[in-house]
């Protein structure tokens, strides 16, 4: 287990296509939270947090568990008020193995209330509990497989929306990635970005936002490889939809 407080230099982007005002008056406090298996978590965290160090003004702190068992049950999180004292929390986490009911019920519960950024992994991480309902009513969407890895278009389906407004309509995956299967959409979700699934001959979410009992939370099920955290509009997106989860993202 790695457990860090992360302070990066803050670098300002001034874009000329830009038109959100991004309200910072402090560092955003944000947790995240990584590990598990199947992904190269060491280097994604050096590129998550360096990458959204370079758009917003974060105080990160990081727990990294170093065991990649993918069924393995975080210590911190079986705490309780786990997330008190947090802007935001970040999960890019591959623990879709764990099936423990009662970690995943506490898990949600003492997240309410602390706005969430879910990436890729993070989405199947609790599928197999019985039940896993608590976590697919928090994330919004139930998925429990994916296509297999290739690169593929990504279209901006919410040029409209303040995550999106700045985002090209379309772009592709750098590298191999993984189109997540929407199997079942829970409450209410509002699709920002999908692909074309080659396999089920269909298009499915990528990039979404959804409530919880009043907590914001904005998923991707994009970033299988290392390569998509290097992707700009990859960046962009996660840095927008972490001001959105925050209440601080406004159009002009």
């Amino acid at each position: 287990m790695n457990i860090k407080l992360l302070i990066l230099p803050i670098f300002t982007l001034v874009l000329a296509s830009c038109s959100l005002e991004r309200v910072e008056e402090s560092p955003i406090k944000a947790l995240l939270i990584t590990g598990g298996g199947w992904h190269d978590y060491e280097t994604q965290e050096t590129l998550l947090t360096e990458g959204l160090s370079e758009r917003l003004n974060i105080e990160w702190t990081i727990l990294h568990e170093e065991n990649k068992e993918a069924d393995y049950l975080i210590p911190e999180l079986q705490e309780d008020n786990w997330a008190d004292g947090y802007d935001v929390i970040v999960h890019n986490t591959g623990y879709g193995r764990v099936t423990d009911a009662d970690y995943i019920k506490h898990l949600v519960e003492s997240h309410k209330g602390t706005p969430a950024v879910l990436i890729h992994g993070t989405i199947m991480s609790y599928r197999y509990a019985e039940p896993a309902d608590p976590w697919f009513e928090f994330t919004g969407m139930q998925t429990m497989s994916h296509e297999s890895r290739r690169e593929f278009e990504v279209e901006n389906i919410a040029t409209d929306h303040p995550i999106m407004k700045d985002i090209p309509e379309s772009w592709d995956t750098p590298a191999e990635d993984e189109v997540y299967l929407n199997d079942k959409i829970w409450g209410d979700i509002i699709p920002l970005a999908h692909a074309y699934g080659q396999e089920t001959e269909k298009y499915h979410v990528v990039t979404w936002t959804h409530e919880f009992q009043g907590t914001r939370v904005f998923s991707t099920s994009l970033g299988h490889d290392n390569e998509t955290f290097r992707q700009k509009a990859f960046l962009d997106k996660v840095a927008n939809g972490l001001l959105w989860s925050i209440d601080k993202l406004e159009q002009d």
